[in-house]
């Protein structure tokens, strides 16, 4: 047979390689589905192979891929090659693609044998009983699991299992890869075959509705945002904030660290100079002296006024070697310990309650100074008011890890309890979600946080109080 030529999204390609799971995720009108039926159609013409097509539930024919495969052999004007049947897909060589759910036909799926790829589509509903159902079975050599969905729910089974161990690599590159498995982030940028009307529908959600545009075309999880504290809406507005409103980066230069207590956490450093982020960078490799060599080394160098660090866990080691690397150096330094009261516990926060009885603890009050500023960022950009550019904020679009930082923001939530005290989650309670340790974010909160007095204003700068 004449080799088959046919194009696909250059970010699919990695997916040729030979890998245990390939699992690809992201919004809608991306081309995932589009590209893996047309990858195991051309593989199927290349040896014998038996393809199961799976999903969670699926009760009849019609609820599977079987019609996607078949328009794409009508598209590749492969009929010769493949009989399209009523249940079943066969090619001249001997492959055969089945269909099958995984919840309603769980002995005729134990049972299966010599299956060389299954393909699971709508992934996201797929539970954990299935997929301790589904993995074992398909045990023949060189083997193969294709994970396509469109998250739903951060805490599904399928995006713990596949997407959130790596989620850090996919913040960053879109991709994560290794000698099991690959997974791929895939949006409708990536998909050169986008077309006009897709477009327009997009291009009217993310106007009328941006969390449900995030979800539905930029494949964000529903529980990323629900109950997110800062709204990534007001985060976009906050993106070269100064650059559309018109003000320049004036006052203290404050950076907030975090060297990462963990040993699998990424480490993070931010800079703003007055109420403008300049500067955000992550980074894995490295002890925590090469890390606290590299942050002080960066902060002379950019004259930085002040640094806030993590200040639990390694932030006495980080105390310790900044102070003896400062000695008189104009840099103020400063732990934050997050888990403390409040700043001006007794002060009124607004109304009759004090601010120790409005947050729970500094970690809270902090992160909702920083959320005060996002949202009167918002406010001015959007609506036209006008707000004391010192009460704002502004990300830099020109900063290395900002994508990163902008997905980070979305994920920390609010934590839920009988107590009325605002209250964020902690790092160990992101942990449990299987969400790692939020180094940027954090570190934006450390550089607004500083109690430093900037005399250019004549006022504390960034303290969260009384907002």
């Amino acid at each position: 047979m004449k080799k088959i030529e046919h194009q696909f999204p250059p970010k699919i390609e990695p997916l040729f390689k030979p890998k245990r799971f390939k699992v690809i995720y992201g919004g809608r009108a991306s081309g995932k589905s589009w590209s893996v039926a047309r990858m195991l159609i051309i593989l199927g013409t290349s040896k014998k192979m038996r393809i199961l097509c799976t999903r969670e539930l699926q009760m009849s024919i019609r609820e599977s891929v079987h019609k996607l495969l078949s328009d794409t052999i009508d598209a590749m004007e492969l009929s010769a090659f493949y009989e399209v049947e009523q249940s079943t897909i066969r090619g001249i060589n001997g492959t055969q693609f089945i269909f099958e759910g995984l919840k309603n036909n769980t002995r005729k799926i134990k049972s299966l044998e010599a299956v060389d790829v299954a393909w699971t589509e709508e992934a996201e509903s797929i539970s954990e009983e299935s997929w301790d159902l589904l993995i074992p079975t398909i045990r023949a050599e060189n083997s193969e699991l294709f994970v396509v969905f469109n998250p739903a729910d951060e805490m599904d089974n399928t995006y713990q299992r596949f997407v959130a161990p790596y989620i850090e690599d996919l913040d960053r590159d879109g991709i994560y890869e290794d000698d099991n498995i690959i997974v791929i982030k895939m949006n409708y940028l990536d998909n050169p075959w986008f077309n006009e009307t897709l477009r327009k529908e997009m291009e009217r959600c993310k106007e009328e509705d941006y969390k449900k545009y995030l979800h539905i075309w930029q494949g964000e999880c529903i529980a990323d945002y629900e109950d997110s504290i800062i709204d990534p809406l007001w985060v976009r507005s906050a993106i070269d904030a100064h650059i559309k409103l018109g003000f320049k980066p004036v006052g203290i230069k404050s950076m907030g660290y975090d060297p990462a207590d963990k040993g699998r956490d990424s480490k993070g450093y931010i800079i703003r100079h007055g109420s403008v982020v300049t500067d955000a960078v992550q980074w894995h490799d490295g002890d925590i002296s090469d890390a606290n060599d590299r942050v002080y080394h960066i902060a002379s160098n950019q004259d930085v006024d002040h640094i806030v660090y993590d200040g639990i866990g390694v932030g006495t080691a980080v105390k310790e070697y900044f102070h003896r690397l400062s000695g008189n150096n104009r840099i103020k330094i400063e732990g934050f310990i997050g888990s403390s009261a409040p700043q001006l516990a007794q002060r009124k926060y607004r109304g009759d309650r004090s601010n120790e009885d409005v947050f729970k603890n500094r970690r809270a009050q902090a992160f909702w100074a920083l959320r005060s500023r996002f949202e009167m960022t918002h406010r001015a950009v959007s609506k036209g008011e006008y707000i004391d550019p010192d009460k704002m904020i502004s990300l830099s679009s020109d900063m290395k890890d900002l994508k990163v930082l902008v997905s980070e923001l979305s994920r920390i939530q609010r934590k839920r309890n009988n107590n009325t005290a605002i209250q964020i989650e902690s790092k160990d309670d992101m942990a449990r979600r299987n969400m790692p340790s939020p180094a940027l974010a954090d570190s934006l909160m450390y550089a607004f946080s500083n109690k430093v007095i900037d005399l250019s204003h004549n006022k504390y700068d960034g303290v969260a109080i009384n907002i």
